[in-house]
């Protein structure tokens, strides 16, 4: 190859070697493979976001379903408020949310109470699925959605019903009890003997009150019902007051009538209580003296006569485990009684003796307690606990609830003088009372001299069939006592062992938790692993 040839082919490598018309798709090749880069990080990001969407959709789908749930048991609640009794309603496979958009469903089961489970149950459902403490049925419902991976929620509802004790102040009749004034018996909406009036004074009722008839206010009176717009003063009245409120200071809600949907019933007869001690307490036969102690035990003493006087097995009672005292009555039992002209039978050793199953009990308690009489229950000294644990104490008469207050013949008072031995000097009770038959009343409440009225307070609940008079305040000289009542708020969430089983009102959902959906996290009464989201 010559020189010339030589220099045209080194041009013509130069000239290509020097070339730019490539540069362009490597340039091109680079902004692709970032755009490409960018446009996967875009996809990667769009769908964890979509997994992130469809993940909180499925879980409010599935809070929603299991919220169908607890509706669908509430319903069968409505209809039949003994649903819950056999156990086997209590527990559901996994059923579908009828007309739904998307497939949702929904399952239940009951949180039983410690050593009972599904195969127990059928024996003794009350122990099993009622919590003691707040007599609340407590069930869990779990809802389900979406199928790869399926999203499960889960709520726990305590449904309890409707208790007359969840009012300071509840009555059937506003009027005198008939054993008082026999033309009585009647509301005063429906135009009551003006002889049987029992009118509200200066009274100052701290809490909630209910009455299924209408208030009387006394002319010129200032009763104050109520501590906040938060306590309800219902009547089933067509207005609170009958004539009109007056001077009332009206601190609560007034509602009146209250909607058919919204009554509350009152129970009638507490035998149920009797068959619940039975099982679950003690049961004595004839009048039974009963002290409570502060270690938790109650000292007991029953005598059906004079001379027959016997200490039950055990005795001290131990409270924890039987929670629950009832007394019945046995043949000869009158039930007679007249609240203005009230003597005591005691014996020489100091207790009280009968046929009639009459429970006279004083003392102070530290664990949860009903005591249920066949007759009547006599307080004889200060019943008493801390009203910021959980210890309540229920008072059920099949009769009266009485205050003890005796009479002895004394100068300058033509109805006599108190009795030091049968008066208690401003007697303080913390609990619930519930009067079937009659009232609460205190024992010869229109006789004894005072220059001024002790006071008689009650920390708890009153819910009666008839109005019981505890004192003349208007009267010169005035007698009995001046009322302090108020009431305690954990009625509202702690009732008295067994007091639900003879409430006749309808269920109702008290409490709904929301759970957290770590499967493997305790589900018990006292371990939910639930975050408090209801009322």
């Amino acid at each position: 190859m010559n020189l010339h040839a030589l220099r045209a082919t080194a041009r013509r490598v130069q000239r290509r070697l020097s070339a730019e018309h490539g540069f362009t798709m490597i340039v091109a090749l680079g902004v692709m493979l970032v755009t490409s880069l960018l446009v996967a990080a875009v996809l990667v990001a769009v769908a964890g976001d979509t997994n992130t969407t469809r993940h909180d959709l499925d879980s409010k789908r599935a809070y929603s379903a299991a919220r169908a749930g607890l509706n669908a048991f509430l319903y069968n609640l409505d209809q039949n408020p003994n649903y819950w009794g056999t156990c086997t309603n209590d527990v559901s496979g996994v059923t579908s949310v009828p007309g739904a958009s998307t497939p949702v469903s929904y399952s239940f089961q009951p949180i039983y109470n410690s050593g009972y489970s599904a195969t127990n149950c059928p024996t003794n459902a009350v122990a099993a699925l009622i919590d003691p403490l707040t007599g609340s049925l407590r069930v869990k419902f779990t809802g389900y959605s979406g199928t790869t991976p399926q999203v499960s929620r889960t709520v726990v509802a305590a449904f309890r019903k409707r208790s007359p004790l969840d009012f300071l102040w509840y009555t059937v009749y506003e009027t005198q009890d008939p054993v008082t004034n026999s033309a009585c018996g009647e509301w005063y909406r429906q135009g009551a003997d003006s002889s049987c009036a029992i009118v509200w004074a200066n009274d100052v009722m701290n809490g909630p009150m209910y009455t299924q008839d209408q208030l009387k206010i006394g002319s010129g009176a200032t009763p104050t019902f109520g501590r906040s717009k938060q306590d309800l003063i219902e009547s089933e009245g067509p207005t609170l007051c009958t004539g009109s409120c007056g001077s009332a200071n009206m601190k609560g809600t007034p509602i009146a009538p209250v909607p058919t949907s919204d009554q509350v019933a009152f129970p009638t007869s507490n035998a149920q209580l009797a068959t619940d001690a039975q099982n679950h307490g003690q049961v004595y036969k004839g009048t039974t003296n009963i002290t409570l102690n502060s270690d938790g035990t109650a000292t007991v003493m029953v005598c059906p006569t004079a001379s027959t006087c016997a200490a039950p097995t055990p005795n001290p009672v131990p409270l924890a485990t039987y929670p629950i005292i009832a007394a019945t009555n046995l043949s000869g039992c009158s039930g007679s009684y007249d609240p203005t002209n009230v003597t005591y039978s005691q014996n020489s050793s100091k207790y009280y003796y009968g046929p009639c199953g009459d429970i006279y009990v004083k003392g102070t308690y530290t664990t949860p307690l009903t005591i249920s009489a066949g007759d009547n229950i006599v307080i004889t000294g200060n019943l008493t606990t801390s009203l910021t644990g959980t210890a309540t104490l229920g008072l059920v008469a099949n009769q009266f609830v009485r205050v003890m207050h005796g009479i002895k013949s004394g100068s300058g008072c033509t109805s006599g003088v108190d009795d030091p031995n049968y008066t208690i000097d401003n007697p303080v009770i913390d609990a619930a009372i519930l009067t079937l038959g009659h009232s609460f009343v205190v024992d010869n409440y229109n006789k004894g001299c005072h220059s001024n009225l002790d006071t008689l307070t009650v920390n708890g609940a009153i819910a009666q069939k008839y109005r019981g008079p505890v004192g003349t305040g208007s009267s010169t000289p005035t007698t009995g006592y001046s009322k302090n009542y108020g009431y305690d708020d954990r009625l509202h969430v702690l009732l008295p062992p067994y007091l639900f089983d003879i409430v006749t009102s309808a269920w109702q959902l008290s409490r709904e938790t929301l759970c957290t959906p770590d499967p493997a996290a305790p589900l018990t009464p006292t371990a939910q692993n639930c975050g408090y989201t209801g009322t």
